[in-house]
């Protein structure tokens, strides 16, 4: 391994993953959830830092759709910063900056000024204590008071049955260290699986972590090696966490995932009732993470005070939302850690078909006749629902639309032409949402049809795949009818929620 990985798996790449809680409208949702006004929310100019961007596709899209967002993206792999640039040449992208450093080095220059957001991803856990601490650095030095602060990370006690069959993964691969990762990881499965077989005691008292190891299994080999095989993997309490970025000023807020925020559907009456009690935000944190078994956390602080904001509720007004499915394949219920809720057809419903029509802000809903009876209170409760329903996102402002629309699309078309050469990055950009918005490849390449003009989307689609078909254990034919179904569902659900979204 090599002097400059610290201990960081470098020989495979990252994955080019979006991860939707790095856009900074999302972030301010999460917040303004809670009362707290954030940056983000209005389209005004931001700055923005993300600390080991990996292979920097979120921070491409992200980019693209927000122009008017700096940003700044970091990563020490040299690798991934040259992938990362490349995308953004393609796409034409000029506001998004990316460093090869490490934080240690990012941390000591002194010319990069402050930052509205700080964010960082997949990093926390997988680093070393002495990066943990330049990452701190860096926030108490670089983030503007009032700023955010967003990082993700494994916790307890979800995670804490699991730490014994990581040192197993780790120790397994070790013992082959000449050996390519996809060979060590398949080591480790199978040992796993033989420790299983022969009743070892200490798999058969943790059933639950079993099951999740095997589902493991079918994930990418990429993946699995960012997850395991770095030297440094800690799983952190939440409330030791908050007090090491209390060192930069930083206090909690949220969590940016809104369905962990929604607590009807996560927790028992008497449950929602302890915690009530708890008036220190962290150790309430403590709380809910052991009454849920909380696994993956993913937090937002801010610099210096949390302060409810005046007329918070007031401020949802000019708020637009967009769904990012079909009415008609929205179900009408929504699933929690505790249980799954119905949604009451006579507000989600009317909720839904408006929304459908393509976005709007909330004043432009709650002038809704059907839909005044609820409140402006209740409306945004019903908004987060279906947030947190992953069917519905906040959208930028509409007014610089078009403006965004020309520079998502210079994206889209970058990432759809390497959707031909059997790329596949799952998430384009929408100028609407100002975020990602998941289309496979088979769609990127019905996309690239359409906007070719071709009158045969799916012989096009054909064509590209039916090299790669014949290779397939299923054959031709197999693959041929997976596709034939893929595009169809694209076609008829997909299209027209992209259409609406501008994404096509």
């Amino acid at each position: 391994m090599s002097d400059w990985s610290a201990g960081y798996v470098t020989e495979v790449g990252y994955a080019h993953g979006y991860y939707r809680e790095l856009a900074p409208q999302n972030l301010a949702l999460a917040a303004s959830a809670k009362g707290v006004l954030a940056p983000g929310l209005d389209g005004a100019p931001l700055r923005v830092l993300e600390l080991g961007c990996g292979q920097g596709y979120s921070a491409n899209l992200i980019a693209a759709a927000n122009p008017h967002v700096d940003y700044t993206a970091i990563d020490f792999n040299p690798g991934h910063v040259a992938s990362a640039r490349a995308l953004a040449e393609e796409a034409r992208t000029s506001n998004v900056h990316f460093s090869e450093a490490s934080f240690a080095e990012f941390a000591e220059d002194c010319g990069r000024g402050e930052f509205d957001l700080v964010t960082l991803h997949g990093v926390w856990t997988w680093v070393s204590a002495e990066n943990r601490a330049q990452i701190i650095r860096i926030a108490r030095e670089k983030l503007r008071p009032g700023g955010l602060f967003y990082l993700s990370y494994n916790c307890h006690p979800g995670w804490a049955a699991s730490v014994p069959i990581h040192r197993l993964f780790t120790d397994v691969a070790a013992g082959a260290p000449q050996e390519p990762v996809d060979f060590r990881i398949d080591q480790f499965f199978k040992v796993f699986k033989l420790l299983r077989d022969i009743g070892a005691r200490g798999l058969e008292a943790n059933p639950g972590v079993v099951e999740r190891f095997l589902q493991m299994e079918d994930l990418p080999r990429n993946c699995l090696a960012h997850e395991f095989l770095n030297a440094n993997w800690t799983i952190f309490h939440s409330a030791d966490v908050a007090r090491d970025l209390a060192e930069a000023k930083l206090n909690f807020v949220a969590s940016a995932h809104i369905a962990d925020q929604l607590d009807p559907l996560n927790l028992t009456d008497r449950q929602q009732h302890l915690l009530n009690q708890v008036r220190d935000p962290v150790r309430k944190e403590l709380f809910r993470d052991l009454i849920t078994n909380q696994s993956f956390r993913r937090d937002i602080f801010i610099k210096g005070d949390v302060r409810p904001c005046p007329r918070s509720e007031e401020r949802w007004l000019d708020l637009r939302f967009a769904l990012t499915a079909r009415a008609a394949d929205i179900p009408l219920q929504v699933k929690g850690m505790l249980a799954e809720a119905a949604l009451t057809p006579e507000t989600y419903g009317v909720l839904l078909e408006r929304l459908d029509r393509g976005p709007e802000t909330v004043r432009e809903l709650i002038a809704e006749p059907k839909l005044q009876a609820l409140g402006l209170a209740n409306l945004r409760q019903h908004l987060l629902v279906l947030v947190a329903q992953k069917n519905c996102q906040i959208a930028l402002p509409a007014g610089d639309e078009e403006t965004r629309k020309s520079r998502t699309d210079a994206f889209n078309h970058a990432v759809m032409a390497r959707a031909r050469d059997g790329s596949d990055y799952g998430f384009l950009a929408s100028p609407t949402t100002g975020g990602g918005i998941a289309v496979d490849r088979i769609g990127q390449l019905a996309l690239t049809a359409l906007r070719d003009g071709s009158p045969d989307p799916f012989g096009f689609v054909w064509n590209v795949l039916k090299d790669e078909a014949s290779s397939r254990p299923e054959g031709p034919a197999g693959t041929l009818e997976a596709s034939k179904g893929k595009l169809a569902n694209f076609m008829t659900k997909t299209l027209p929620v992209l259409q609406k979204l501008k994404v096509s």
